[in-house]
């Protein structure tokens, strides 16, 4: 395997390690309680109901260290999709969507809005006797790109990954800002595949995406004299990309390993889960085989889904 391809499986690793070590703190809104509950090294924390203390939204009750959110199985049903059909099928990746979150799949967990809406998309349109596709939600949170990464690092040499990108957006997230997030989320993970440090992807970003998305960048590096945690509580710490976009270029830009960057995001709080396989997956592929890499004690928390190791590189 070459090295861009070993980068780009460790982009995917890194993601799911990533949302492993974010779920026990997930959707805590309160940076103080984070550190009271945690401390500095708040990664791979048990989920507790008690820690929330109603200062965030507690969904994963039942799970433990070393369980996925349900971004992280979302990953894993994109991952089901493409080692199934060997390719990006649209008809492919809804039917492993639905083997993951529809009635009696394999997802035992929180279901998040824009999957149950996609959910019931998917049914009003096979009881209308009509094809299934763009059955998202019109919602542009997290979900609509963080799954997206085992289909970036399978096909980011493809010509035709924009378009497999936009299909697979509009399967859950149909809406055309979660499409334009999206793009840029593939050219800021292809630069880092590619050999390009983190702020060199971040910087590409900003130069070749939309107005839109140059502006997003802008406000994610302005007044450098905050914390990763007061920008990132200026940004907003909840699920909408607006919000959580700038974030993850803020800590992608400025990490200075793997593990600082999971720390960071978690340190921020609210919707850490969701950007962690994000950032995860950019700083596992740009630290891949340097001092700043994904930590082997990190690794050795994944229960790695064996289908990971036979997604379709190219």
């Amino acid at each position: 395997m070459d090295q861009h391809k070993e980068k780009a499986y460790h982009a995917v690793v890194g993601a799911l390690v990533g949302d492993v070590a974010s779920m026990g703190l997930h959707w805590l809104y309160d940076q103080q309680q984070i550190i009271k509950v945690a401390g500095k090294h708040p990664e791979f924390h048990a989920p507790d109901r008690f820690d929330y203390q109603d200062k965030g939204f507690f969904a994963h009750a039942g799970k433990s260290v070393g369980d996925h959110s349900q971004y992280g199985a979302q990953v894993l049903a994109m991952v089901d999709a493409l080692t199934c059909a060997k390719a990006y099928s649209e008809k492919c990746y809804i039917e492993h969507f639905r083997e993951w979150f529809d009635f009696g799949g394999f997802w035992v967990g929180y279901i998040d809005k824009p999957t149950k809406i996609t959910l019931q998309n998917i049914h009003q349109q096979e009881a209308n006797g009509l094809p299934v596709t763009r059955c998202g939600a019109d919602d542009t949170q997290l979900p609509a790109i963080s799954k997206l990464i085992p289909l970036i690092a399978c096909f980011h040499t493809s010509n035709e990954l924009p378009s497999m990108v936009e299909s697979a957006v509009r399967v859950t997230n149909n809406n055309d800002k979660a499409v334009e997030w999206a793009h840029a989320l593939t050219l800021l993970l292809q630069a880092a595949i590619q050999g390009h440090t983190p702020m060199q992807s971040v910087e590409m970003v900003r130069q070749t995406c939309s107005s839109f998305i140059h502006e997003q960048v802008n406000l994610a590096l302005a007044e450098p004299e905050l914390s990763i945690t007061e920008a990132a509580e200026k940004f907003g710490l909840h699920c909408d990309l607006a919000a959580a976009f700038p974030v993850i270029i803020r800590i992608v830009a400025t990490a200075k390993s793997y593990e600082q960057g999971i720390r960071d995001n978690i340190l921020c709080g609210g919707d850490n889960c969701g950007r962690s396989i994000i950032i995860g997956a950019v700083l596992a592929a740009g630290y891949f085989d340097e001092e700043g890499s994904i930590p082997c004690e990190w690794l050795a928390q994944l229960n790695l889904n064996g289908k990971v190791l036979a997604l379709p590189i190219q």
